[in-house]
This record gives structure tokens, sequence and C-alpha cells, in this order.
């Protein structure tokens, strides 16, 4: 009740003291209110009390007295704020396209690296191809071998049956024995170097047969760590160079046969 009097007094009065000469005179009648009264005014000195927070948040909303001169301040830095972002953005769309690039450039360097995995198993199996000749050459130079030992048998067991004979013979038989003889010392000297030429040429081939497999199981190794087309040229190079004095090897074999 004293709120709302101290309202409509500095609402009416201008803000004075609040109370009017009559009421600051002693002999001035009190007011007596029914208690209705006494609750509608109760009421009014609620809404007052709001009514004064609701003007104290308004004058809190107001724009400061300086407010024209902080807008030039402000429109600066929502300049500053947006070019930060457009650069932002450009950033952005910089580092998207490098990485869409990025992928579009690994995929043809993994297209790349699949093609030469490819084309390496294509030589391997190849080169495991020519392995598997090599083997099979190698078991008829064995043949080739003991077909000479039988020869070489062959020819010690006609020298014993000449020595044999030399010693019942007559002395022209014994001539003619000599040369005979001699004969059976240069056949067997002959089929000695062949064995010889044979057991060396059945070396060679070995080594040449070890040497492919150890770079074939190196290419191989080579091409599942990392393909590269030098490597799989200089296996290339080198395989063909064994295969070519292989087929040297055998044009020889085949001249000493004749």
């Amino acid at each position: 009740m004293a709120g709302l009097l101290a309202w409509a007094a500095d609402v009416v009065g201008g803000g004075g003291s609040g109370r009017s000469d009559d009421e600051n005179d002693p002999s001035s009648i009190p007011l007596i209110f029914t208690p209705e009264q006494v609750t509608y005014a109760q009421e009014l000195d609620r809404k007052s009390a709001s009514l004064n927070r609701s003007i104290q948040d308004l004058r809190l909303r107001l724009p400061p007295p300086d407010i024209s001169q902080r807008l030039p301040d402000l429109h600066a830095h929502s300049l500053a704020s947006n070019n930060a972002l457009a650069l932002q953005l450009n950033a952005h769309s910089s580092t998207k396209q490098q990485t869409q690039l990025r992928e579009i450039r690994l995929q043809k360097e993994n297209a790349e690296y699949q093609k030469a995995i490819s084309t390496c198993e294509i030589k391997i199996q190849e080169k495991l191809q020519e392995a598997d000749l090599l083997r099979s050459k190698l078991k008829e130079i064995d043949l080739i071998e003991q077909s000479l030992k039988v020869e070489l048998q062959k020819a010690e067991a006609s020298m014993d049956l000449i020595h044999s004979e030399e010693s019942n013979t007559m002395l022209n038989e014994s001539k003619l024995a000599v040369g005979a003889q001699q004969e059976a010392e240069d056949s067997k000297s002959a089929l000695m170097e062949r064995l010889e030429n044979k057991k060396r040429e059945l070396a060679s081939t070995e080594e040449i047969v070890q040497e492919l497999e150890k770079k074939w199981q190196q290419a191989q190794d080579n091409a599942l760590k990392q393909p590269t087309p030098g490597a799989l040229s200089d296996f290339y190079v080198s395989s063909h160079h064994v295969y070519y004095n292989y087929s040297h090897l055998e044009s020889s074999e085949a001249m000493t046969q004749n």
C-alpha cells in the first residue's frame, strides 16, 4: 500500500517526496478502507511493483548514448569477420579440390601397380615353364650320361677281350691286335672326353637352373613388395640371357652327338 502511494505520488508530483502538505499535517484525517478496498489496494501495489520492474528492464535495454559513434567500428568488425569467413571457405574449397586430385592420382597409380603386378605374374609363369623345360632337359642329359657309361663299359669289356685274344694268337695277329688296341684306346679316349664334356655341360646346366630359380624367387619377392618396371625388365633380360646360353648348350650337344 505504501509502495502504491509512493508510485502515485512520484507520477503525479514528478518524483517529489511522495506526500502532500495535507498528509504532513498532523491534523489531517486518516483514510479508512474496507477489507475489499485493502485487498484491491494490495493488488494494485503488486501490479505497481511489476510495472516498475518492467520499466527498469526497458531502461536497461535502451542503447547507450554513444551507439552512433560505435557503429563504424561494428561495421568494420563485421566486414573483417566476413572476410575471414570467406578466406576460410576458400581454403576449405582448395583443400577439398586438392584432396579430390590426390584421390584421382592415387587411383591411377593403383591401376598402374595392378597392371605391373599382372604383367609380373605372367612373366613369372613363363619363367616357371622355362624352369620345367630345363629340368626335363637335365633328365635327358642324365639319360645320355648313363648311356655313355654303358658304352664305356662295353668298350672296356671289348679291350679286355682283345687282350685275352692277343695272348693266344700268333705274332702277325698280335700286330693286328695292337692296331685294334690302339683303335680301342682311341675310342675309349673319345668316349671319356665325351663323358667329361657331358659332365661339364651337366654341371653348367645345373648352375643355370639354380641361378634362374634364385632370380625368379628374387623377382617374385620384389614384385610382391614393390613392383617396378625396372626390376621386371632386369629379370626378363637376365632370364633371356640364361635361356640363350642353354639353347646354345643344346646346339653344342646336338653337334657333339652327330
